[in-house]
């Protein structure tokens, strides 16, 4: 089946994987949470992907994470679909944060699998597996293989998405081999391609949407490329993804996060800094980031 004649999935779609404000001083900014809703509503994204590696969660407490999640969706009032990342190296954290999702309202769960030490497969899929118990929202595996201790296999994936609340994949991976296989053995599961840079070809292999970082700044664009390809319009999908990608690469130079930041600070909705140990940009940095800022993102009418 192609991109352009496959059904959609109630998921399905594209996801701003959220930055998250915070003040000169480090503290949570949740005020600005309300302008950066607003934001990314205007350029036309399906969904928010909060308190994910974008949002650096790992540098945030618990009780940040819990707060980050309440306000967002508080602020986007049900107008676009949140998924929750509560990705912890713990069970017990992650399933509190999953109750505070489900508290708040979002729409689904995601995590990525814990980390740091040797888990076991069966102890890995036993904390999916538990997270799906602990709450009625659909759960999302986030496959994230360059920053797990153990990386997810096809039958790990596929042995998960048999839970009846595990209903998908965030894959980001440069394996697409991988996700269409996964398409081809799970048609009924969403597929979300993980890496910006390759969101055309990921499609074109079975995703349903994608989840990334620049769609902060870019979003509008990623809606496009989807439609195109839908559409079955491949040369109007791969000149979008060629454009994106000139961004993609300044940002990759500057640090993706950081200048992620910088640009939405330059297109009007200042979300602060990245915590240390980021560091800022230097000047020749923010200067690389104000051209291509000027140059394509006005350009793209995508702010």
């Amino acid at each position: 089946m192609t991109a352009s004649a496959a059904a959609l999935h109630p998921l399905a779609g594209v996801y701003s994987a959220l930055v998250t404000p915070f003040h000169d001083d480090g503290r949570l900014d949740l005020d600005a949470l309300q302008a950066l809703a607003e934001f990314q509503l205007a350029q036309g994204l399906h969904g928010f992907y909060v308190g994910g590696s974008t949002g650096e969660c790992f540098l945030q407490s618990p009780d940040e994470r819990a707060q980050v999640l309440r306000a967002f969706t508080a602020a986007v009032r049900g107008r676009a679909r949140t998924i929750a990342h509560v990705g912890a190296i713990g069970t017990h954290e992650a399933v509190a944060l999953a109750r505070v999702a489900a508290d708040a309202g979002c729409d689904a769960i995601s995590a990525i699998p814990p980390f740091y030490y040797d888990f076991s497969a069966a102890e890995v899929l036993a904390h999916y597996r538990a997270l799906a118990d602990a709450t009625p929202l659909p759960l999302v595996v986030y496959n994230f293989p360059a920053k797990s201790a153990r990386p997810l296999s096809t039958a790990d994936l596929l042995a998960l998405l048999q839970h009846p609340r595990i209903v998908g994949v965030k894959h980001t991976s440069q394996n697409l081999y991988q996700l269409e296989r996964l398409r081809a053995a799970a048609p009924g599961a969403v597929l979300y391609n993980g890496f910006d840079e390759m969101f055309v070809g990921g499609l074109a292999m079975g995703a349903d949407g994608g989840i990334g970082t620049t769609y902060n700044v870019m979003g509008g664009l990623f809606v496009q490329m989807m439609d195109a390809l839908r559409r079955g319009d491949l040369a109007r999908a791969q000149g979008l993804q060629k454009r994106a990608n000139e961004v993609i690469d300044v940002l990759i130079e500057v640090g993706v996060f950081p200048g992620t930041k910088a640009m939405l600070k330059l297109l009007g909705v200042d979300c602060g800094a990245c915590r240390p140990p980021f560091s800022p940009l230097s000047a020749a940095q923010q200067e690389a980031v104000e051209r291509i800022t000027a140059s394509h993102l006005r350009a793209l009418h995508v702010c």
